[in-house]
């Protein structure tokens, strides 16, 4: 699993998607998100990076930038049938994630294509490889929320999974 770098979520919003993703395993017996920590995802490295080199560029790269409002809504599908919650672009989160991007980059081998910039739609995942008729009722289901939230953007957060396990831990947080 890869080294994911990106904001949390601040509470409710952080609350709120682990709620959903625990009713989800719940009603449609999928396995539980792999990154236990609602975020979005700014880049993903594969697992053979220096963490303490990654957090400095991280840090680095986040300097120029102070905590900013993004907006969400609605319900996304990407090949493969990940469900998620789209984060709307704006020009401060296109300077976040380039400067991070151009941080990272060459410091470890990019885990897949889609968070370059040209490529990139940020979002919250909600569910991972579902089948195509769990993929239709999960996302019935979740258009009984309401998924247009407004949240301050105030932390860039690096997560992978540790050696011994499958469930990623938080090994460094960079306030905007």
């Amino acid at each position: 699993m890869p080294t994911i770098i990106g904001p949390t979520l601040p509470d409710p919003y952080f609350s709120t998607v682990e709620s959903i993703w625990d009713e989800l395993v719940d009603e449609f017996g999928i396995d539980r998100y792999v990154n236990p920590f609602p975020h979005f995802t700014l880049y993903a490295l594969d697992d053979e990076v220096n963490i303490a080199t990654i957090e400095a560029a991280v840090t680095e790269a986040a300097e120029d930038h102070s905590p900013f409002s993004v907006h969400t809504d609605g319900i996304g599908i990407f090949p493969g049938n990940h469900v998620w919650l789209p984060v709307a672009k704006s020009p401060k989160l296109t300077a976040l994630h380039t400067d991070v991007v151009r941080a990272v980059e060459e410091l470890g081998t990019a885990s897949v294509p889609f968070y370059e910039p040209q490529r990139w739609f940020p979002h919250v995942g909600f569910a991972l490889s579902v089948d195509d008729e769990r993929t239709r009722d999960i996302v019935s289901f979740l258009l009984d929320y309401d998924f247009e939230w407004d949240f301050t953007v105030d932390n860039v957060t690096i997560t992978r999974p540790p050696a011994d396990g499958r469930e990623h831990e938080v090994v460094a947080s960079i306030d905007l």
